[in-house]
């Protein structure tokens, strides 16, 4: 009977911690996980900005094996006489986990050719879904803007241009606080077909538009590849007395490493005023995403990397208050998503994995 305590007992004190044991080992290789991508991240943002060569790695598969022992016992002296005798019950626990982590240099012709493709409009209707600020997304994918009688880099270096550039990305991103902007494709009718053709953004509804004109539409589209985003804002619609007709040009995924890299010391962005034909913007910081360079490791940080004796990293918090410090992490947030949108499935890359076992 004794006996048959201690094994029930053992069996209660084996079910209370592996449970805990696995639902922390869970909760560690997840977080581990994406600390890794965000550090690879950040550490390829300081390799641009060094003019170095750009490389991930990824975590592919993490298996790991957990050993649970739980130990019962009795103990005592027996010495003859009741006053004297005593026992005690020993009961003892061990739990270890194996893992094995594989990762996967991730190379190849396919993945180069992703890096270095410019994101596509497809790309820019499904994160516009997600409602981010017009203002992060153009100013973080964007190369410039392609009016009829200008073009507006969205290049620090090229001032005239760059102010420009901005002044319109902020206007944009006003209309869509007035909910008054519209990204999306173009619904038409071709002969007799209905169709659905390419993404645009406008400060109307296309569909309010007759259908000769959504084809206009179309065919001038067409005229551009699919990593440029046609534009028209209208002067008779809301927002219109600072109207643009032309083309977002959109960037690589590699070539937005190197914008924020070349923007920590090289070719810095500055502040820029909205148009006086803009509402009022809410937060306008000069940098899109701000990368902080020091000869010191940060006390609190989102993330941080060590590169040539420096720290790169994002502040947790930042004197210039909640606002911005939200802009700069939904920015870091996006360039997040657009990694995972640029890699390819790593079960297709041709590389020999690495195993490390712990």
């Amino acid at each position: 009977m004794l006996a048959f305590a201690f094994g029930w007992m053992g069996l209660i004190w084996s079910g209370c911690v592996s449970p805990v044991a696995m639902h922390r080992a869970v909760l560690e290789y997840d977080w581990t996980v994406n600390r890794i991508e965000t550090e690879l991240l950040l550490l390829n943002i300081a390799r641009t900005r060094y003019h170095e060569p750009i490389h991930f790695t990824a975590v592919s598969n993490i298996a790991a094996t957990f050993d649970f022992r739980v130990n019962t016992g009795l103990t005592g002296l027996l010495a003859g006489t009741p006053s004297t005798d005593s026992l005690s019950l020993t009961l003892g626990s061990s739990a270890a986990e194996n893992p094995t982590v594989t990762i996967i240099p991730i190379q190849g012709k396919e993945f180069t050719t992703r890096l270095l493709t410019p994101i596509t409009e497809e790309t820019i209707f499904f994160l516009a879904q997600q409602g981010i600020d017009p203002a992060i997304l153009f100013r973080l994918v964007s190369r410039g803007i392609i009016l009829e009688s200008e073009v507006l880099s969205n290049q620090p270096h090229r001032q005239k241009e760059y102010r420009k550039f901005r002044q319109r990305v902020m206007h944009v991103s006003w209309l869509q606080s007035e909910r008054h902007l519209f990204i999306g494709p173009l619904q038409f009718t071709d002969g007799s077909q209905r169709k659905t053709g390419r993404i645009v953004m406008t400060n109307y509804d296309p569909n309010t538009l007759a259908n000769n004109e959504r084809l206009t539409l179309q065919r001038q589209a067409e005229r551009f590849p699919r990593h440029h985003l046609l534009v028209d804002i209208r002067p008779d619609h809301p927002g219109g007395d600072f109207p643009m007709f032309g083309q977002i040009r959109l960037r690589s995924f590699k070539a937005i490493l190197e914008f924020i890299g070349r923007g920590i010391t090289e070719e810095q962005e500055f502040h820029v005023d909205p148009d006086p034909r803009t509402g009022p913007v809410a937060v306008n910081p000069a940098k899109t995403l701000t990368i902080r360079e020091s000869p010191t490791q940060p006390e609190e940080a989102i993330v941080s990397v060590q590169k040539r004796g420096l720290s790169y990293y994002i502040d947790q918090e930042t004197a210039e208050g909640e606002a911005f410090d939200r802009w700069n992490h939904e920015a870091f947030d996006l360039l997040y998503q657009l990694y995972h949108l640029t890699v390819t499935d790593i079960s297709q890359i041709p590389t020999l994995p690495i195993a490390i076992s712990k």
